[in-house]
């Protein structure tokens, strides 16, 4: 998804520069690729790096909005870490990592604009009133296989919630896939069935920089036929998050 903003970043406005953060320097060269001129490439691990290393960042590019898009994978780590360690270090370590990093820039603090993922809830909470008997057995199916990840991103979620010092956004999109964008999506209280491309989750994104109206809101994307300009805004101007406290 990453890569994806950042292409339509550059090419929505010259105006917008992008400072990539990256784990591997051999990501580099493509990245820079997307534009040379507006692109920088920077190698940071969220896993070994301090939050003030991310203050210094923000702060020497003037950010204005920082997209948090880095997960774990599921994956064990490159230092014999488990993948359960793994994903409590990258997603909720490394997420608490850049809350404390926003809030300590000196004046105005960057908006976050964080992706997180459907269905993302306590563990004992009830299934949202709009699940379907599908929704509710897939749901029961992923949280069964997937349980550190759900804990860890619904542990990060609960304590951005509580974060007053700087101005935040939750996406939280359903299963993703490589086909290209439509332009369209099920955005606000979806359906967990519907999966949603990478490209039109991108699209979002895009359209968030600007939102600010936005802060406070965790949004569900899935796929769907909506426009997602058009449906983004009635979204965001009914004010309901679909992240449930």
């Amino acid at each position: 998804i990453a890569q994806r903003l950042t292409k339509l970043l550059v090419s929505a406005s010259p105006s917008h520069r992008v400072t990539s953060i990256i784990r591997l320097s051999s990501q580099a060269e493509s990245i820079k690729a997307i534009s040379p001129n507006l692109v920088t490439p920077l190698v940071l691990s969220l896993e070994n790096s301090q939050a003030s290393d991310y203050t210094k960042v923000f702060e020497e590019a003037s950010a204005d909005v920082v997209y948090f898009i880095a997960g774990g994978g599921g994956k064990a780590g490159e230092n014999g870490e488990s993948a359960v360690e793994r994903t409590r270090k990258v997603d909720y370590e490394g997420s608490l990592k850049i809350y404390d990093a926003l809030e300590a820039v000196s004046g105005k603090k960057p908006r976050l604009i964080m992706i997180s993922a459907l269905d993302i809830r306590a563990p004992d909470a009830p299934f949202p009133a709009h699940y379907n008997e599908t929704d509710r057995a897939l749901s029961d199916r992923i949280r069964e296989a997937h349980p550190v990840y759900y804990e860890w991103k619904y542990k990060a979620d609960q304590e951005l919630v509580g974060r007053t010092a700087f101005k935040w956004t939750i996406v939280r999109p359903g299963g993703l896939t490589e086909d290209p964008g439509a332009g369209t999506a099920a955005i606000g209280r979806t359906p967990l069935t519907s999966r949603v491309s990478r490209d039109d989750v991108a699209q979002v994104l895009l359209y968030l920089l600007d939102r600010e109206d936005a802060s406070g809101l965790a949004i569900d994307v899935a796929g769907g036929t909506s426009d997602i300009k058009s449906r983004l805004d009635e979204v965001i101007k009914k004010g309901e998050s679909d992240f449930p406290l």
